[in-house]
């Protein structure tokens, strides 16, 4: 089937130029691995979305069903649970994915760069009880719980596991976190039990989580804590094999674009985290409306270009 524009990744940033791909009147297809909705449903359903003018107080999985259903409306076709597993680049381009090929005039990646879960390769890590996303905070409501990591995913995620009532620590290698300072404000706040300079040794149980053991990295003094759950906050492997194996010039674990959102390779734009420094929605928005912009343009060549 021919489009004019095929996006790959149903995140904010894909779902944004969809968007503004149909109101440009471009026959237009996205292109989701996953379910649509990107990480607003993959990582954090449960947490209130309050980063985004109007959007105050809705969780990411109200925010992700209201933005899905804008775009459907215009007639945008989503295609979720379908994985992209090559473009071939030519006039037209050729998208393989594991369900069909698809040709088009111009190609959008938004597909963030979450990956694979980092694994931390310690003894007990394939027991049952060791997440790496938290999608219930509900389901832990009574239970304790122990959180790796230092970033806004694990301080979100313990709070969020606090406030529903399970009893946390927040463990993190360092003595300070990388999260935003009103997450740290309503950590001092909370009931979650901090443990600086801690990092996880071996987690173990019979079949399930039982116990970890933790050591303090200064004075390598271990402990043992009694837990029903972990979860390994510390961020993703990045996918880079699909950009790279097209030629796409990179930047670390980017894609490097000019000005208009375009990548190294005439045709291909590119948008949301995997462009932008500012991980956060109002960016993701923002540069996926600009790539499909450029997009048309690239398309349609327009006198007033």
């Amino acid at each position: 089937m021919k489009y004019d524009l095929i996006i790959i990744g149903a995140g904010p940033a894909g779902l944004s130029a969809a968007l503004d791909a149909a109101y440009l009147k471009l026959k237009t297809l996205v292109i989701e691995a996953h379910g649509a909705g990107g990480a607003l449903v993959q990582s954090y359903p449960w947490k209130r979305v309050d980063s985004y003018l109007g959007l105050k107080g809705m969780t990411g999985k109200e925010v992700a069903e209201r933005i899905i259903g804008h775009v459907r409306s215009e007639g945008v076709r989503i295609n979720d649970m379908e994985e992209v597993e090559q473009v071939h680049i030519g006039k037209p381009f050729v998208v393989e994915t594991s369900k069909g090929k698809y040709e088009c005039s111009a190609v959008i990646f938004a597909t963030g760069i979450r990956g694979l879960p980092r694994r931390l390769g310690i003894p007990g890590e394939d027991l049952k009880g060791v997440e790496y996303s938290l999608q219930d905070p509900k389901k832990f409501r009574g239970k304790a719980v122990a959180v790796f990591g230092g970033g806004d995913s694990a301080v979100d995620s313990a709070l969020g596991l606090e406030s529903a009532g399970a009893k946390v620590w927040l463990a993190h290698r360092r003595n300070d976190l990388r999260a935003l300072d009103e997450s740290k404000e309503k950590l001092k706040k909370s009931g979650v039990k901090i443990l600086w300079n801690t990092e996880l040794e071996k987690i173990t149980g019979k079949g399930k989580v039982e116990k970890v053991v933790v050591f303090e990295n200064s004075s390598m003094k271990k402990t043992e804590l009694k837990v029903d759950s972990v979860l390994i906050s510390i961020g993703s492997s990045p996918s880079k094999v699909c950009l790279e194996r097209i030629g796409i010039k990179m930047d670390g674990v980017c894609a490097s674009v000019d000005e208009n959102g375009m990548t190294s390779v005439p045709g291909i734009f590119a948008a949301g985290d995997i462009v932008s420094s500012l991980k956060r929605i109002p960016q993701a928005l923002a540069t996926g409306e600009k790539a499909a912009y450029s997009a048309y343009k690239y398309i349609k060549d327009p006198y007033w270009k």
